[in-house]
């Protein structure tokens, strides 16, 4: 789900003092895998980033056939490094599905 940036201006405006860190994760990852320091949002913006990765992740934009797309170009999202989960409990089945091992990393 997206972030609110109407809420970002609003905390921005009445806290300006604040350092705001937007910071992205899936449940596979440990804690989250990306973030971003708002320090302002566009009047039109229609998102917030969610910025990049952390130290030990790697994160990809990825085509239907996992090859990286071009920057500003839509793709999914995939996230390797020490932080992702091995799988999930007692689903191998959806772990084979979800989980690939990093074509472009020594991290699975």
């Amino acid at each position: 789900e997206r972030a609110d940036p109407a809420a970002f201006r609003r905390l921005l405006a009445e806290a300006p003092e604040l350092r705001i860190v937007h910071c992205y994760g899936p449940t596979e990852t440990t804690t989250y895998a990306t973030t971003f320091e708002v320090r302002e949002v566009a009047e039109d913006a229609d998102s917030v980033p969610i910025g990049g990765p952390i130290s030990n992740t790697q994160v990809y934009v990825l085509d239907a056939r996992q090859q990286p797309v071009p920057m500003g170009v839509t793709g999914e999202l995939y996230i390797g490094g020490q932080g992702v989960a091995l799988g999930y409990l007692n689903r191998p089945d959806l772990t084979a599905e979800k989980f690939l091992q990093d074509p472009f990393g020594d991290q699975p």
